[in-house]
């Protein structure tokens, strides 16, 4: 048997129930899933942040994805006054950053090998958690700000 090479032939349902299998906290955290692509959602901040696999580029990753269910949409735009302060923290490259995936970050694995997948979910799953943190923490800090600005305190 060979092993698949393009992202049709990926067993994408295996891959995503080994991530529920070691991190079944992500499995109530789920917004959608559709065949290489996870989100988990981030309601209070009309977010998403998506975990993907990309076989034909042998590469995982997370960026800040669109679902329009949740309220993210337009996020690249939306985060734009943060997107320094953002790719700072997180040590993003911006360079790597499209509309479509903004704020991306991703690590070039074998995809297909199945037991790079235990690693791959686990580092998906702590970059997601990073940007999570970030994400509230900035976006806190405007927030905090705002209200500063608006009562008068300094």
């Amino acid at each position: 048997m060979h092993e698949p090479r393009t992202a049709a032939e990926f067993p994408n349902a295996r891959f995503w129930a080994l991530l529920e299998e070691r991190h079944p906290e992500e499995k109530a955290r789920q917004a959608r899933s559709v065949a290489l692509h996870w989100h988990r959602g981030l309601p209070d901040l009309d977010l998403v942040i998506t975990l993907y696999v990309s076989p034909s580029k042998n590469r995982c990753g997370v960026f800040l994805g669109r679902n329009e269910k949740l309220g993210a949409v337009d996020v690249a735009e939306r985060l734009r006054p943060h997107a320094a302060r953002l790719n700072e923290v997180l040590g993003l490259d911006p360079a790597d950053s499209t509309e479509k995936e903004p704020f991306v970050t991703f690590w070039s694995v074998n995809c297909h090998a199945e037991d790079n997948w235990p690693a791959m979910v686990d580092w998906m799953v702590t970059e997601a958690s990073r940007y999570e943190a970030a994400l509230q923490d900035i976006l806190r800090e405007r927030t905090d700000s705002a209200v500063v600005a608006k009562r008068g305190d300094t």
